[in-house]
């Protein structure tokens, strides 16, 4: 039993790390896993297996008046190549979009169109 969750362990902090790090981790089948992000303009998708990681898409929008706004797409599962997009309200303007990436609804990286991947 100790083995068992011990085990388990060392499979979700493996599974942690390498997300931050930006690979792929090999994890627990139930906990699922993240591949490479494909970031749009707009949006975007991730590949991989959910549940437990999900990604949805954002943009970053300004306003003339009070500075610059995100907005969200819809949540997806890793792997799920429906994508997810998201758009500026009227009286904003697009600066940049692009794919969040969630570890059991915690944000683990995010994934800029043409710019650099930041993890935490």
């Amino acid at each position: 039993m100790r083995r068992r969750i011990a085990a388990m362990c060392l499979a979700t902090v493996a599974a942690a790390t390498l997300a931050v790090m930006g690979g792929a981790p090999a994890a627990h089948a139930d906990q699922g896993w993240i591949g490479q992000c494909h970031p749009q303009q707009y949006g975007g998708w991730c590949d991989g297996n959910g549940p437990d990681w999900q990604y949805r898409g954002f943009v970053n929008c300004a306003a003339q008046s009070s500075g610059s706004t995100e907005y969200f797409g819809l949540y997806r599962w890793a792997g799920d190549r429906t994508g997810s997009t998201a758009k500026c309200t009227l009286g904003t303007s697009y600066r940049f979009g692009g794919v969040k990436t969630y570890y059991r609804g915690t944000l683990m990286c995010t994934h800029r169109y043409q710019a650099a991947v930041v993890c935490k």
